[in-house]
C-alpha cells in the first residue's frame, strides 16, 4: 500500500502567483497535475494544500526555482503594455517565460557591466518615416540590399546592440499573435520570436526598435494592414521605411514596368524582407492596385507565420541567440575577469553545461 505523502503549508497568495505569471488557467493546471479543479482553486484559497511531489512538478511546469514557492511573496515585474488587436486572449505560458527571462538578463547584464541603454532623441513630431531616415543618419549606415535575409538580420543585431546599448535575443513564444516584444528599461530588451524565418524577424527588429526610441515597450503582434494611426501603425511605418526606403524602392521599381510576380519576387529577394511587406510597401507607394494586392492575400499561404520545417536544427545557433551577442560578450568578459564563476555564468546564460562551456569558456 502506498504511503499517502504530507501536505506542505505554502502561501496561497504566492501559489497564486506563480500560477498566473506563468501564464496558466486553473483547469490547466489541474489536468497537469491529475487533479481537479476544485482541489486547484482551494489550495489557493488557502484551504488546503500540495504534496511536495506536486510542488516539485510545479516548479517544472512554471520554470521556476523550487525555493520561489517557499517565498512569501515574489516579486512583481513591471506590466508590459499589450499592443495586441485581441488583448482578451490570454498569453501563452512560452510568453510569459521570455518576459521573464528577458528582465533577468537585463539586470545581470547590467550588474556585471555598469552599462545602460543610450538611445538618441529625436522630435517627437516627426512622421514615422521622418524619424526612420534621422535614426538611419544617426547609425551612419547605409540600406543593406543583395544579401540573404539572416545576413541583414545579424548585421543589423550587431549595429543596434552596439550603438544603443541594448539587448537583442530571440526565444520559442508559440504564439499566433505574438511577433515580438520590448522591454523599456536601464538597460533595454528586444525579443523576436524564434520560430519567424529570418525577414519576419527582421520587420519586427526595427518595429520594436521604433518601441524603443519612443520610451516605451510592449507585446506586439505586428499586423501590417492597421491603418488607424495607433502606436502599432507608427512602429510598423518606421520599420517598413527603414527597411525599404521610399526613396530607394522608387528607383527599383523604374526597372521593372509593370510590375509584376517576377518584380515582387526580386524586390523581396533584394530588401531581404517577407513578400506581404514588399506588397504593402507598393500599395502604400500606389505602384500596384488594391485589387491586385488582395489577390495576393486571398493566396498567400503562411501569411507571416513560418512554414514547420522538419529537419535538424543548428542547436548552437539557437541557443546562442537565446543569449544574445551582447550579453554573452559580458557575460564571458566578467569570467575572464574572475569577477563571477563558470557556475554563475552559466546560470546567467541559462543554458545547459555543454553549450555553456562552447561560448564562455572560448
Amino acid at each position: 500500500m502506498t504511503k499517502k505523502q504530507k501536505e506542505i503549508r505554502l502561501s496561497s497568495e504566492v501559489l497564486k502567483a506563480l500560477r498566473e505569471t506563468s501564464g496558466y488557467s486553473v483547469e490547466e493546471i489541474a489536468k497537469k497535475l491529475n487533479t481537479s479543479k476544485e482541489k486547484v482553486s482551494s489550495v489557493e484559497e488557502g484551504k488546503t494544500s500540495f504534496t511536495l511531489t506536486q510542488i516539485k512538478k510545479l516548479a517544472e511546469i512554471y520554470k521556476r526555482p523550487l525555493v520561489a514557492f517557499f517565498s512569501s511573496s515574489i516579486p512583481e515585474l513591471p506590466k508590459s503594455p499589450d499592443y495586441r488587436i485581441n488583448r482578451e486572449k490570454r498569453l501563452t505560458p512560452y510568453v510569459y517565460l521570455a518576459e521573464r527571462r528577458a528582465h533577468f538578463l537585463s539586470e545581470k547584464i547590467k550588474e556585471l557591466s555598469g552599462k545602460k541603454t543610450q538611445i538618441p532623441t529625436f522630435s517627437e513630431e516627426l512622421k514615422a518615416d521622418e524619424l526612420a531616415r534621422e535614426f538611419r543618419k544617426t547609425l551612419s549606415i547605409e540600406l543593406i540590399k543583395h544579401r540573404k535575409s539572416d545576413e541583414i538580420l545579424a548585421y543589423y543585431k550587431k549595429v543596434l546592440e552596439d550603438a544603443l546599448t541594448i539587448l537583442i535575443i530571440e526565444y520559442p513564444l508559440k504564439a499566433d499573435d505574438v511577433r515580438a516584444f520590448s522591454i523599456y528599461s536601464e538597460l533595454s530588451c528586444v525579443v523576436l520570436n524564434e520560430e519567424d524565418k529570418p525577414s519576419i524577424k527582421l520587420f519586427s527588429l526595427f518595429h520594436e526598435i521604433c518601441h524603443l526610441i519612443r520610451k516605451t515597450g510592449g507585446i506586439c503582434s505586428l499586423e501590417l494592414e492597421q491603418s488607424d494611426r495607433t502606436e502599432e501603425w507608427y512602429c510598423n511605418s518606421f520599420a517598413a521605411e527603414f527597411l525599404v526606403p521610399s526613396e530607394d524602392l522608387r528607383g527599383e521599381v523604374e526597372k521593372y514596368k509593370p510590375v509584376d510576380e517576377e518584380a515582387i519576387n526580386q524586390l523581396t529577394e533584394l530588401y531581404g524582407v517577407s513578400k506581404q511587406v514588399i506588397m504593402i510597401r507598393l500599395l502604400q507607394e500606389r505602384y500596384i492596385e488594391e485589387r491586385m494586392y488582395e489577390e495576393f492575400k486571398r493566396k498567400m499561404v503562411e501569411s507571416v507565420r513560418q512554414e514547420k520545417k522538419f529537419g535538424r536544427k543548428n542547436w548552437d545557433k539557437v541557443f546562442l541567440n537565446r543569449v544574445g551577442n551582447f550579453a554573452l560578450r559580458e557575460i564571458r568578459n566578467a569570467y575572464n575577469k574572475e569577477i563571477i564563476t563558470f557556475y554563475e555564468a552559466s546560470s546567467i546564460t541559462g543554458l545547459k553545461t555543454k553549450y555553456a562551456e562552447k561560448f564562455i569558456t572560448a
